[in-house]
């Protein structure tokens, strides 16, 4: 768990307003009891493959997936700055990120803050950035920039919202089994 008390409750404090504000047709999905609280989100931990949401010049979507890690309250974005991505945000720092998988879902809509390698942002989260890879020195190899996303909106859901955050340790613990197996 990455997160403080205080990160903890101004991430509750997103999840309910935004829950106030979603629309008709997310509660035809789901509804109040598939709702996560910020202290299971704290669970999600690891880096996650995400869909990051930017738009082009033309004001157009695009989607691709991103390596990404939840930390203090919010999703981080592992990035290159000569990446397509990375000169959409610098134009224009909107972006969706979406994680999915089976019954869960955690979407967030927000602003993207650029935290440059060698700046004070990237040097405090670089070795949290390690922890959640659990990875080593390569963890960020060609990456010379992290994203932050700051969220003005957030939802996340599950089918069995009572299995987590204990079935992201199963997850993680049944991950690690199967790199530990030699063929």
């Amino acid at each position: 768990m990455f997160e403080t008390e205080a990160e903890l409750a101004t991430l509750q404090k997103l999840l309910d307003e935004s829950f106030g504000r979603a629309g008709e047709r997310l509660f035809a999905i789901w509804d109040a009891s598939n709702r996560l609280t910020a202290d299971q989100l704290s669970g999600f931990q690891g880096v996650r493959l995400v869909a990051v949401a930017t738009v082009n010049s033309d004001g157009e979507p695009r989607v691709a997936p991103r390596s990404a890690a939840f930390l203090h309250g919010k999703f981080y974005l592992a990035a290159n700055t000569a990446s397509v991505m990375v000169k959409r945000l610098s134009n224009k720092p909107l972006l969706a990120v979406t994680y999915f998988e089976n019954h869960l879902m955690i979407i967030a809509h927000g602003k993207a803050t650029p935290f440059r390698r060698g700046s004070p942002g990237f040097k405090a989260l670089r070795p949290e950035w390690e922890k959640a890879f659990r990875g080593g020195r390569d963890a960020l190899e060609g990456i010379d920039i992290l994203i932050g996303v700051d969220a003005a909106n957030m939802l996340a859901y599950a089918n069995h919202p009572g299995s987590y955050p204990d079935a992201w340790e199963a997850r993680r613990s049944s991950a690690r089994r199967e790199q530990n197996v030699t063929v």
